[in-house]
């Protein structure tokens, strides 16, 4: 089986690896309430008070409407755990996930919406998954004549403190997720060809199936929604090149930001940029953060960043931020940010950027006769 990574990923030939761990920090408030907001629908209309579904999460329902109030993945599992446990049946995650479409997502579900192939839409959902405020890890992989999704088992999930009732919930809300939003994308004809659960035959099985349209098989070694590998190079309704590109590095800076704020994610960048134009390494960073680097390093993997991307990214922001707002010439930069030549900061900065810095400092309309 051939796993599929995201499109910018380094892989051999044929190799396609699932994608990185996504970067959560549990409490970091940095999502619309889109999830919340279709929990609480589905639990009002079962009768549950919202302030008792919130209870724990510090939110009124009236936050929870408000389009602007940011949320964190604890407040949403938190109230899940409490919906679960109120709501009392099995179908609460099938319910609401069926009511979360690509329009839910914002930015992450407009790139999926405008991908060019159905082959984009899954790469990019993966890719980008992280924006979506997803509990669980996702990736999906190409077999014979499958395009299938994997879903975690119960003991891999990385969900703090969850229970059978809860990772059912979070399975079912995945699946039904899953097939409401590829038909927003492909059109209602787009639906699976079969899912397997790990789990027993549920009581609301039939509500799964009605959901998911296809047929379903239960106590199976893992979770599974398969797709016909041969529709991957169809077009979805609202395909669109430049702006599936536009709105693609609108989410790679999203992520960006993400990975930036993340908990040792950000201490790392802070230490990076204590002293500009002073880089400590990674042995000393872990130094002063009271661990070992390798400790460090298997940290910041687990928040999706490295010691190597966070540097340069610092770097990228000095040298825009001095090309813009200084006199400073390229050698002067260049020795700032620790390159041993001029030339080897052109070369950096244009791979960087896709721009030169007599580019960069044109663009930004600063009046300095420097010459490069």
């Amino acid at each position: 089986m051939q796993q599929r990574a995201p499109a910018a990923a380094t892989h051999h030939q044929g190799e396609r690896p699932a994608h990185a761990a996504p970067a959560i920090a549990w409490r970091e408030k940095r999502f619309a309430p889109s999830k919340l907001v279709a929990l609480l629908d589905v639990t009002s209309q079962a009768g549950l008070d919202a302030n008792a579904v919130l209870a724990g999460t510090e939110l009124g329902a009236d936050a929870v409407a408000n389009p602007f109030t940011l949320t964190s993945s604890l407040q949403f599992l938190t109230a899940a755990r409490n919906a679960v446990r109120m709501y009392g049946k099995p179908d609460l995650g099938v319910r609401v996930g069926r009511s979360l479409h690509a329009s839910s997502y914002g930015m992450y579900g407009y790139a999926l919406l405008c991908s060019e192939t159905m082959t984009q839409t899954f790469d990019t959902a993966v890719k980008y998954h992280q924006l979506a405020n997803g509990m669980l890890d996702i990736r999906w992989a190409e077999h014979d004549d499958a395009a299938t999704w994997i879903f975690p088992k119960r003991n891999e999930v990385r969900v703090p403190d969850v229970d059978e009732p809860l990772y059912d919930f979070l399975i079912d809300l995945q699946f039904a997720v899953h097939v409401t939003v590829i038909k927003d994308v492909m059109g209602a004809w787009c639906v699976p060809a079969r899912a397997m659960f790990t789990r027993a035959q549920p009581p609301h099985a039939a509500l799964l199936a009605d959901v998911l349209e296809c047929p379903l098989v239960f106590e199976q070694p893992q979770n599974l929604l398969s797709y016909p590998a041969a529709w991957l190079s169809r077009t979805p309704q609202l395909a669109n090149p430049i702006t599936a590109a536009q709105v693609s590095t609108q989410c790679a800076r999203l992520l960006e930001q993400f990975r930036w704020q993340a908990g040792i994610t950000r201490r790392v960048y802070q230490e990076l940029t204590r002293t500009p134009g002073r880089f400590p390494d990674i042995e000393q960073i872990a130094e002063s953060l009271c661990m070992t680097s390798r400790t460090l390093r298997r940290k910041l993997e687990a928040e999706g960043a490295s010691y190597s991307e966070l540097l340069t990214g610092v770097r990228k922001a000095l040298a825009v931020d001095y090309l813009k707002t200084t006199a400073l010439s390229v050698d002067d930069i260049a020795l700032t940010l620790g390159f041993s030549d001029a030339v080897s900061f052109r070369h950096a900065f244009k791979r960087w950027t896709g721009k030169t810095p007599n580019d960069v400092r044109r663009d930004g309309g600063a009046s300095i006769n420097e010459r490069l």
